[in-house]
Protein backbone atom coordinates (compact mmCIF):
# COMPACT_ATOMS: atom_id res chain seq x y z
CA UNK A 1 0.00 0.00 0.00
CA UNK A 2 0.85 3.28 -0.73
CA UNK A 3 0.37 6.53 1.27
CA UNK A 4 1.23 10.36 0.21
CA UNK A 5 3.87 12.40 2.33
CA UNK A 6 3.11 15.58 3.48
CA UNK A 7 5.34 18.38 2.37
CA UNK A 8 4.30 19.69 5.29
CA UNK A 9 5.96 19.63 8.67
CA UNK A 10 3.25 20.08 11.01
CA UNK A 11 1.34 17.30 9.44
CA UNK A 12 4.25 14.60 9.81
CA UNK A 13 3.28 13.14 13.39
CA UNK A 14 -0.25 13.01 12.10
CA UNK A 15 0.65 11.04 9.17
CA UNK A 16 2.97 8.65 11.20
CA UNK A 17 0.43 8.25 14.18
CA UNK A 18 -2.65 6.99 11.13
CA UNK A 19 -0.10 5.24 9.74
CA UNK A 20 0.54 3.22 12.94
CA UNK A 21 -2.83 3.14 13.99
CA UNK A 22 -4.02 1.20 10.66
CA UNK A 23 -1.70 -1.40 11.33
CA UNK A 24 1.26 -0.86 8.83
CA UNK A 25 4.91 -0.77 8.71
CA UNK A 26 6.80 2.53 7.26
CA UNK A 27 10.14 0.90 6.02
CA UNK A 28 12.54 2.33 8.34
CA UNK A 29 15.71 -0.03 9.08
CA UNK A 30 18.17 -0.64 11.58
CA UNK A 31 20.62 -2.39 12.88
CA UNK A 32 17.94 -2.73 15.75
CA UNK A 33 14.43 -3.81 16.34
CA UNK A 34 11.48 -1.31 15.68
CA UNK A 35 11.86 2.52 17.16
CA UNK A 36 9.05 3.77 19.09
CA UNK A 37 6.75 6.07 18.00
CA UNK A 38 8.55 9.20 18.66
CA UNK A 39 11.46 7.92 17.40
CA UNK A 40 10.02 7.63 13.98
CA UNK A 41 8.63 11.04 14.30
CA UNK A 42 12.14 12.12 14.71
CA UNK A 43 13.03 10.10 11.54
CA UNK A 44 10.32 12.08 9.51
CA UNK A 45 11.88 15.32 10.32
CA UNK A 46 15.40 14.61 9.35
CA UNK A 47 13.90 13.81 6.03
CA UNK A 48 12.84 17.35 5.62
CA UNK A 49 15.82 18.36 6.77
CA UNK A 50 17.18 17.57 3.59
CA UNK A 51 15.38 18.62 0.32
CA UNK A 52 11.76 18.65 -0.53
CA UNK A 53 11.74 18.56 -3.93
CA UNK A 54 13.90 15.50 -3.82
CA UNK A 55 11.80 13.60 -1.59
CA UNK A 56 8.86 14.90 -2.92
CA UNK A 57 6.39 11.81 -3.34
CA UNK A 58 5.08 8.38 -1.11
CA UNK A 59 6.38 5.99 1.11
CA UNK A 60 6.91 2.74 -0.84
CA UNK A 61 5.77 0.03 1.00
CA UNK A 62 6.70 -3.42 -2.01
CA UNK A 63 4.11 -5.52 -2.84
CA UNK A 64 4.08 -9.08 -3.93
CA UNK A 65 7.77 -9.37 -1.90
CA UNK A 66 7.64 -13.43 -1.31
CA UNK A 67 6.74 -13.60 -5.34
CA UNK A 68 10.17 -15.11 -7.19
CA UNK A 69 11.92 -12.67 -9.11
CA UNK A 70 11.27 -9.06 -8.57
CA UNK A 71 10.03 -5.87 -11.24
CA UNK A 72 13.00 -3.68 -10.58
CA UNK A 73 15.51 -3.22 -13.75
CA UNK A 74 18.70 -4.97 -12.68
CA UNK A 75 19.05 -6.77 -9.51
CA UNK A 76 16.79 -6.02 -6.74
CA UNK A 77 18.91 -3.90 -4.88
CA UNK A 78 19.63 0.52 -4.50
CA UNK A 79 22.18 1.37 -6.50
CA UNK A 80 23.58 4.74 -6.58
CA UNK A 81 22.11 6.99 -9.30
CA UNK A 82 21.21 10.61 -10.84
CA UNK A 83 18.04 12.10 -10.70
CA UNK A 84 16.83 14.84 -12.42
CA UNK A 85 13.59 16.56 -11.00
CA UNK A 86 12.09 19.93 -12.61
CA UNK A 87 15.45 21.03 -13.66
CA UNK A 88 17.67 20.48 -10.78
CA UNK A 89 20.06 17.41 -10.50
CA UNK A 90 20.89 15.21 -7.86
CA UNK A 91 23.87 13.07 -7.98
CA UNK A 92 25.03 9.78 -5.94
CA UNK A 93 20.92 9.01 -4.45
CA UNK A 94 20.16 5.49 -4.43
CA UNK A 95 17.33 3.94 -6.72
CA UNK A 96 15.34 1.47 -7.66
CA UNK A 97 13.15 1.36 -10.34
CA UNK A 98 9.84 -0.82 -10.96
CA UNK A 99 9.45 -1.81 -14.37
CA UNK A 100 5.98 -3.81 -13.85
CA UNK A 101 4.42 0.13 -12.36
CA UNK A 102 7.51 2.14 -14.29
CA UNK A 103 8.15 4.51 -11.17
CA UNK A 104 11.40 5.50 -9.46
CA UNK A 105 11.89 4.48 -5.94
CA UNK A 106 14.69 6.14 -3.40
CA UNK A 107 16.58 5.55 -1.02
CA UNK A 108 16.57 8.30 1.61
CA UNK A 109 18.78 8.08 4.47
CA UNK A 110 17.37 9.75 7.51
CA UNK A 111 20.78 8.94 9.86
CA UNK A 112 23.52 6.79 10.08
CA UNK A 113 22.05 2.95 9.47
CA UNK A 114 18.62 4.16 9.00
CA UNK A 115 16.53 5.08 5.56
CA UNK A 116 13.34 5.42 4.42
CA UNK A 117 11.96 4.20 0.75
CA UNK A 118 9.88 7.00 -0.72
CA UNK A 119 8.38 6.45 -4.16
CA UNK A 120 9.45 9.51 -6.27
CA UNK A 121 6.42 11.35 -7.76
CA UNK A 122 6.66 10.62 -11.57
CA UNK A 123 5.02 14.06 -12.58
CA UNK A 124 8.71 15.80 -11.50
CA UNK A 125 10.80 13.75 -12.77
CA UNK A 126 12.67 14.65 -16.09
CA UNK A 127 15.26 11.87 -16.28
CA UNK A 128 17.45 9.64 -14.57
CA UNK A 129 20.78 7.37 -14.62
CA UNK A 130 20.66 4.05 -12.98
CA UNK A 131 23.63 1.53 -14.27
CA UNK A 132 25.38 3.80 -16.38
CA UNK A 133 21.90 3.38 -18.31
CA UNK A 134 19.81 7.30 -18.92
CA UNK A 135 16.08 7.06 -18.81
CA UNK A 136 13.55 9.68 -19.78
CA UNK A 137 9.87 10.62 -19.24
CA UNK A 138 8.17 9.98 -22.13
CA UNK A 139 5.55 12.55 -20.79
CA UNK A 140 7.95 15.18 -20.87
CA UNK A 141 8.67 14.33 -24.50
CA UNK A 142 4.92 13.65 -26.09
CA UNK A 143 1.71 14.51 -25.19
CA UNK A 144 0.24 11.26 -26.23
CA UNK A 145 -2.36 9.57 -24.39
CA UNK A 146 -1.32 5.73 -24.87
CA UNK A 147 2.75 6.59 -23.89
CA UNK A 148 3.90 6.71 -20.24
CA UNK A 149 6.17 5.75 -18.52
CA UNK A 150 10.40 6.20 -18.87
CA UNK A 151 12.18 4.76 -22.08
CA UNK A 152 16.54 4.49 -22.05
CA UNK A 153 17.80 6.94 -24.47
CA UNK A 154 20.12 4.72 -26.52
CA UNK A 155 20.25 7.41 -29.47
CA UNK A 156 19.70 11.19 -30.22
CA UNK A 157 20.94 12.62 -33.45
CA UNK A 158 18.67 13.72 -36.71
CA UNK A 159 16.01 11.11 -34.88
CA UNK A 160 15.98 9.61 -31.19
CA UNK A 161 16.09 5.74 -30.61
CA UNK A 162 14.39 4.88 -27.30
CA UNK A 163 13.92 1.09 -25.65
CA UNK A 164 10.95 0.49 -22.92
CA UNK A 165 12.18 -1.91 -20.91
CA UNK A 166 9.34 -4.19 -19.23
CA UNK A 167 8.56 -6.51 -16.47
CA UNK A 168 4.89 -7.99 -15.83
CA UNK A 169 3.66 -10.33 -12.83
CA UNK A 170 2.73 -13.95 -14.04
CA UNK A 171 -0.20 -15.25 -11.56
CA UNK A 172 0.82 -18.45 -12.01
CA UNK A 173 0.64 -20.66 -8.74
CA UNK A 174 2.51 -23.83 -7.80
CA UNK A 175 4.66 -25.99 -5.17
CA UNK A 176 7.69 -23.91 -6.50
CA UNK A 177 6.15 -20.89 -6.83
CA UNK A 178 3.72 -19.93 -4.41
CA UNK A 179 3.34 -16.77 -4.79
CA UNK A 180 3.63 -16.59 -8.25
CA UNK A 181 6.64 -15.16 -10.18
CA UNK A 182 8.08 -12.15 -12.11
CA UNK A 183 9.02 -12.48 -16.32
CA UNK A 184 11.96 -11.89 -17.23
CA UNK A 185 13.26 -8.81 -18.50
CA UNK A 186 12.20 -7.59 -22.45
CA UNK A 187 11.81 -4.58 -23.96
CA UNK A 188 10.58 -2.71 -27.53
CA UNK A 189 12.70 -0.58 -29.30
CA UNK A 190 11.06 2.53 -30.71
CA UNK A 191 12.77 5.54 -33.12
CA UNK A 192 10.94 9.29 -32.28
CA UNK A 193 11.33 11.66 -35.14
CA UNK A 194 9.39 15.24 -36.26
CA UNK A 195 6.90 14.16 -33.85
CA UNK A 196 6.39 10.63 -34.58
CA UNK A 197 6.91 7.79 -32.54
CA UNK A 198 7.42 4.04 -34.71
CA UNK A 199 7.44 1.40 -33.04
CA UNK A 200 10.28 -0.76 -34.52
CA UNK A 201 11.11 -3.60 -32.21
CA UNK A 202 11.20 -6.27 -34.95
CA UNK A 203 14.15 -6.32 -37.49
CA UNK A 204 11.68 -5.88 -40.43
CA UNK A 205 10.04 -2.70 -39.01
CA UNK A 206 13.60 -1.03 -38.64
CA UNK A 207 14.49 -2.00 -42.40
CA UNK A 208 11.40 -0.65 -43.60
CA UNK A 209 11.72 2.24 -41.39
CA UNK A 210 15.11 2.98 -43.27
CA UNK A 211 13.90 1.24 -46.55
CA UNK A 212 15.96 3.43 -48.98
CA UNK A 213 19.44 2.02 -47.56
CA UNK A 214 18.02 -0.76 -46.19
CA UNK A 215 20.49 -2.94 -47.65
CA UNK A 216 23.94 -1.19 -46.36
CA UNK A 217 22.28 -1.48 -43.00
CA UNK A 218 21.59 -4.83 -43.26
CA UNK A 219 25.26 -5.30 -44.71
CA UNK A 220 26.73 -3.12 -41.57
CA UNK A 221 24.70 -5.61 -39.24
CA UNK A 222 26.20 -8.44 -40.81
CA UNK A 223 29.80 -6.99 -40.62
CA UNK A 224 29.78 -6.09 -36.98
CA UNK A 225 27.51 -9.47 -35.76
CA UNK A 226 25.20 -7.40 -34.89
CA UNK A 227 22.04 -9.68 -33.54
CA UNK A 228 19.50 -6.82 -33.58
CA UNK A 229 16.85 -7.92 -30.68
CA UNK A 230 20.03 -9.05 -28.69
CA UNK A 231 22.42 -6.44 -29.17
CA UNK A 232 23.90 -4.22 -26.15
CA UNK A 233 22.87 -0.67 -25.85
CA UNK A 234 26.36 0.24 -27.04
CA UNK A 235 25.93 -1.96 -30.36
CA UNK A 236 21.88 -0.52 -30.91
CA UNK A 237 24.01 3.07 -30.50
CA UNK A 238 26.35 2.43 -33.37
CA UNK A 239 24.05 1.05 -35.60
CA UNK A 240 21.77 4.00 -35.02
CA UNK A 241 24.88 6.27 -35.50
CA UNK A 242 25.33 4.54 -38.99
CA UNK A 243 22.06 4.64 -39.95
CA UNK A 244 21.58 8.40 -39.32
CA UNK A 245 25.14 8.93 -41.34
CA UNK A 246 23.80 6.70 -44.85
CA UNK A 247 20.20 8.22 -44.93
CA UNK A 248 21.99 11.54 -45.06
CA UNK A 249 24.54 10.81 -47.50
Amino acid sequence: MLHFLSKKRPFIKTFFTLLFSAGLVVFVHAQENIHPLEDLYRHAEQIYSTDDLLVNGQIYIPGRSKADGSPYYGDNRFVAGTVIIKGRKFDGVLLKFNLEDQRLILRAAVETGKYVTILLNPDLIDSFTLGGRKFVNINHCLNHPDLNGFYALVYDGSFTFLIKYKKSFIDVYSQQKPYGSYSKMYWDYYIFKSGIFENVTKKKALLNYFFPVKNEVKSFMRKYNIRYKKATAEQLNQLMKYCDFVVSK
